[in-house]
């Protein structure tokens, strides 16, 4: 286990380059924090110290306009993979926020038919060395788990080194790799996808990695 509910010591581990830009995320920030039952809080131990706990909860309705701004930012509003364009916003979501309410993270997923295997559609940080990324990684681990899903399975882009990282890291390997998808997805879904990606890697491929809840 890498994340556990709060006060068990985890390590955070960012995985995407982190954006300075982040705010309250639908609500006003608490003097107290207030965490509902279906909230669950977890702490990264970072550098030899605790950081900020990591509240993930669902995203709820009146978040969207707040999500919207933040998959904007990091170009995620639409996704094309496997030959096919989806928007986010249409999925369910699950958010990492700090104690004041800041917007840390979000993970939208698509579940399956009855839930036999669910797929990460996205995962970005707001700000990187918090854990939120490892925090709604095991959250969504344990969504799944509760449905019964056998398969926990994500895309990412050949360019994409240190999500590669992350998610062998946490027990994901990689099942397939569908070459030559991101050229064809710029040429005909996603034009604004760029030609060079990460650490100056060509984007030209899909890799999917995939693990048992």
């Amino acid at each position: 286990m890498l994340c556990a509910p709060f006060p068990s010591r985890i390590r955070g581990n960012a995985a995407s380059s982190a954006s300075a830009a982040v705010g309250v995320f639908g609500k006003q920030p608490q003097p107290v924090p207030r965490f509902l039952p279906e909230q669950r809080i977890y702490r990264a131990f970072l550098h030899g110290g605790y950081v900020d706990a990591v509240n993930v909860r669902p995203r709820e309705a009146v978040d969207q306009a707040a999500a919207g701004a933040f998959l904007a930012r990091h170009n995620s509003l639409r996704v094309a993979r496997l030959g096919e364009l989806v928007h986010p916003l249409d999925y369910p979501a699950l958010v990492a926020e700090a104690a004041d309410g800041r917007l840390l993270g979000m993970l939208t997923y698509v579940p399956g038919q009855d839930w036999r295997h669910c797929e990460i559609l996205t995962l970005h940080a707001g700000e990187q060395w918090h854990g939120s990324w490892t925090a709604l990684i095991e959250e969504a681990g344990q969504l799944a788990r509760r449905q019964g899903c056998s398969r926990l399975w994500v895309i990412t882009t050949n360019d994409n080194v240190d999500a590669l990282r992350f998610y062998q890291r946490r027990g994901f390997c990689l099942v397939r790799v569908h070459c030559g998808a991101v050229d064809r997805s710029r040429a005909s879904l996603k034009p604004e996808i760029p030609p060079v990606g990460a650490y100056g890697i060509p984007m030209r491929d899909e890799i999917e990695l995939e693990k048992q809840p």
